[in-house]
């Protein structure tokens, strides 16, 4: 973090001290659920890759007396700040996807009291069905888009995971508002523009910073006292990456994939970028495939395009966001593409290379699967060829040589039994 960040009021609340750079009283799905909108027209902040330490206050003592202080629970995160905890949350507002997926994966999903959109449980459920002793345990806590400031008061919650500058740019919210929530409720930790770089409110630029998937999760590790579950996935995904790093052929030798969101009625095209900055893409960035939309422009996370468009395009392989989740009927996708008169052309179509995917919404555990689906999806030769789909599928049971990560590991992890 900037040394800025170091010397911030620290007002009190309730249950937290907090420390922020300023005094912190502190989009259906395709189109709308891709990204939000980039109606914010703030200056871009500088990207960083710090990656922010834990902090941890132990009980201290010394050869005379034994201290009485308790343990306290340390983040620090742009553009909040640091933020202590007297004792691991248990009951965490979450609003969008990853958080609720970082919980699970600290064996803490049952403090989680809400998450938007009611297809995240199931798409998680599809990902992680093979993990013996894992469950989804806020899967009918899900709610509507977007919250009023007296649901945030009725759920009472010791923290809500999601960026304060986000919340300022929702209907009937203003910086006084999270200030307040942050004051009489509990506080706030996100870092939502982290996911495609976007700029964040103009008000919030001098504070804010890009954080990593992983690096995010490790500060929500730190909050509720998990820094050896944090710590040990965190090793599995280092491996993944090192796995995938070695076996990636030469760039030239790599195929060409379009990144789309797309109905099964094939009405509503959405292509978005491949290789983006940004944790909506860290499933798809380390594999290093080439963007077919490369050449193209646009602002924000994505834009529409047309069949036409596609075709001159041309990818090796199609990856169709949500076609593991309910959202998208994937059998009448692949069917009303191979009938288009258009679609048909499309060399992903003619090599049955249209390949599904989850959503861009991931927390660590997505993350995982993702990463290894979506290279076994571009680089069958160099990890395994990926299997064929049907609605409903859950995620396959590789053996464990066709694993790319430890799967029970991962299942041990978060049961407490590695």
């Amino acid at each position: 973090m900037n040394e800025d960040n170091t010397n911030r009021a620290n007002p009190l609340t309730r249950r937290t001290a907090i420390k922020c750079g300023s005094t912190l009283a502190v989009s259906g799905l395709l189109a709308g659920c891709i990204g939000q909108s980039s109606e914010e027209s703030a200056s871009s902040p500088t990207p960083t890759e710090e990656q922010p330490e834990p902090t941890e206050t132990a009980n201290e003592s010394t050869p005379t007396e034994q201290s009485t202080e308790e343990p306290t629970y340390t983040a620090e995160l742009s553009p909040v700040g640091e933020v202590t905890l007297e004792e691991p949350p248990t009951n965490v507002f979450t609003h969008f996807p990853w958080f609720a997926d970082m919980a699970t994966a600290l064996d803490r999903g049952e403090s989680v009291n809400s998450v938007w959109w009611d297809g995240t449980a199931s798409t998680l459920e599809y990902f992680t069905a093979g993990l013996d002793g894992v469950e989804i345990a806020w899967r009918d806590r899900t709610d509507a888009y977007g919250f009023s400031k007296e649901q945030l008061y009725e759920f009472d919650s010791d923290l809500h995971l999601v960026d304060p500058a986000w919340v300022t740019t929702q209907d009937n919210w203003a910086r006084e508002d999270v200030d307040e929530i942050a004051e009489n409720a509990g506080p706030w930790l996100g870092n939502y523009y982290s996911s495609f770089h976007q700029s964040p409110p103009k008000e919030w630029t001098d504070d804010y910073e890009y954080h990593r998937l992983w690096d995010v999760f490790e500060q929500v590790g730190s909050l509720y006292g998990e820094q050896s579950r944090y710590e040990k996935l965190r090793a599995v995904h280092d491996d993944l990456r090192d796995t995938i790093e070695a076996g990636l052929p030469p760039e030239d030798e790599r195929p060409t994939a379009a990144f789309l969101s797309i109905s099964a009625d094939l009405s509503t095209i959405y292509v978005l970028r491949l290789n983006a900055p940004g944790y909506f893409n860290a499933h798809t960035r380390p594999l290093g495939a080439v963007d077919a939309f490369s050449d193209e422009e646009w602002d924000g996370a994505f834009k529409q395009v047309d069949m036409e468009a596609v075709l001159d395009a041309n990818p090796d392989v199609l990856l169709a966001l949500w076609t593991v989740t309910d959202a998208v009927d994937f059998e009448q996708l692949r069917q009303n593409l191979n009938e288009d008169p258009v679609g048909r052309e499309l060399a992903a179509v003619q090599n049955d290379r249209v390949a599904v995917q989850g959503t861009r919404w991931q927390g660590p555990l997505m993350n995982l699967f993702q990463l290894e689906m979506t290279a076994k999806q571009l680089y069958p030769e160099q990890f395994g060829a990926w299997p064929s789909y049907e609605n409903g599928d859950t995620y396959p049971e590789f053996s464990p040589d066709e694993q790319l990560f430890d799967h029970q590991l991962v299942a041990d992890i978060i049961s407490g039994n590695s």
